[in-house]
């Protein structure tokens, strides 16, 4: 009895196995009939033919540091091209004679040099000995102003500062200690002095020089004067920020200051004697204009109902870049030293920040709420021409990078 119920039983499982098999060799013959059904319509689909003449070299899109050879290199995909010609903005720049017409594939390539900054249209024209002309597909190289920028990001974890070139490459972490670092303000012989976030929610202005890292003083907003010799910086007297400026090694800090509610961002004027900065009064953030010399009052540039605040002193001494939100959201405007002809050089939709000047005053690097991240960590780094043209983003990522500033040379 026993051995017929298991028998029974045996010949059941067999029979949902034998099932089992059936359903899945029929699964697996419609699923390869409908991929061979869709390789079919693929291959049957007409394949976009090889560009005749086509730029390998650059990419479209490049940036490439003034003074910088660029490389142009070119694929000459048909037998029978007598010459190409490289066009840079529709000027013809170069003619490459072709040896051996019949050979192919033929690579053509030029050293492009001399370009001035801004962008430039690429194109190759190459002619037949039919007089049949083919033009390669255009791409816009871009020249950005040779130099590095240094900027404060997350990237690795904690905030850290970073410097990299001006157009992207060559990243490297300047700082080293524990704690968040941010606002890096670079001096001409190359030191950079930035900001270390304690636990405690204090701060302290670090410098780091070829000979490491060393404490300044207790504060935020560095910022070095023209000739490298004094610091001015923001710092709390009762609760209140102030600013303050403090030559290296030669004494005290002086108080600049006595707002009532807020003062700080220092920055410059080129022959160092005033500092822009922002000021709370009548709850509202403006900039203002203090001499160092104390011999006059603080005079008020901006006086919008909307904030205005990061200011940033152009090299000529001419023009001052700001971040105002009077349009309805933060983006970067630009006005003459006395607070006329305020006018927007920044239009994105979540709106741009923290203007730096490059040294010659062409140029300025900024910030911009683009990239992949969310609030804070969506911030990318850009470079524009001062009067807004131009505008080219340097990095690419889901972190937060922020905070730049020129640095020198040493």
């Amino acid at each position: 009895m026993k051995r017929g119920i298991l028998f029974w039983q045996w010949m059941v499982l067999f029979l949902v196995f034998l099932m089992a098999v059936g359903i899945y060799s029929m699964l697996a013959v419609v699923l390869l009939r409908q991929r061979g059904d869709r390789q079919a319509a693929a291959s049957a689909l007409p394949t976009p033919p090889a560009e005749a003449v086509q730029i390998l070299t650059p990419l479209d899109g490049a940036l490439v540091q003034h003074g910088t050879v660029i490389p142009v290199r070119v694929l000459m995909a048909e037998a029978g091209f007598l010459q190409a010609g490289l066009q840079v903005d529709g000027v013809t720049v170069g003619v490459h004679i072709n040896p051996d017409p019949q050979t192919v594939p033929a690579m053509v390539e030029w050293a492009l040099e001399n370009v001035g900054e801004g962008p430039h249209r690429l194109a190759v024209q190459a002619r037949k000995a039919d007089g049949g002309v083919t033009t390669s597909s255009p791409l816009t190289v871009t020249v950005v102003p040779s130099g590095r920028l240094a900027f404060a990001s997350n990237r690795d974890g904690p905030y850290a500062i970073y410097t990299m070139g001006t157009d992207g490459r060559s990243l490297l972490r300047l700082s080293s200690g524990p704690g968040d670092a941010r606002q890096p303000a670079c001096r001409q012989d190359g030191a950079v002095a930035f900001v270390v976030e304690g636990s405690g929610g204090g701060a302290t202005i670090r410098q780091v020089t070829g000979n490491g890292e060393q404490n300044l003083f207790a504060g935020r907003d560095p910022a070095w004067s023209p000739d490298g010799g004094r610091l001015a910086y923001a710092a709390s007297v009762d609760g209140v920020s102030q600013l303050f400026v403090a030559g290296i090694g030669q004494g005290n800090p002086v108080q600049v200051t006595t707002e009532e509610v807020y003062a700080g961002q220092p920055a410059w004027s080129p022959d160092g004697t005033r500092l822009a900065y922002v000021a709370e009064r009548e709850k509202n953030l403006d900039i203002w204009v203090v001499s160092l010399d104390g011999r006059e009052a603080p005079v008020r540039l901006t006086d919008d109902p909307a904030m205005d605040w990061a200011p940033a002193w152009s090299p000529d001494g001419s023009r001052l870049a700001f971040v105002s939100n009077r349009g309805g959201s933060h983006q970067i405007y630009v006005m003459r030293a006395d607070g006329s002809e305020v006018h927007p050089v920044t239009d994105f939709l979540q709106g741009a920040e923290a203007p730096a000047w490059s040294p010659d005053g062409y140029w300025l690097a900024f910030v911009a709420y683009s990239g992949e991240g969310s609030g804070v960590n969506s911030r990318e780094l850009y470079l524009m021409r001062a009067g807004g043209q131009d505008p080219v983003r340097l990095t690419h990522n889901s972190h937060d990078d922020a905070d730049p500033d020129w640095i020198g040379e040493p």
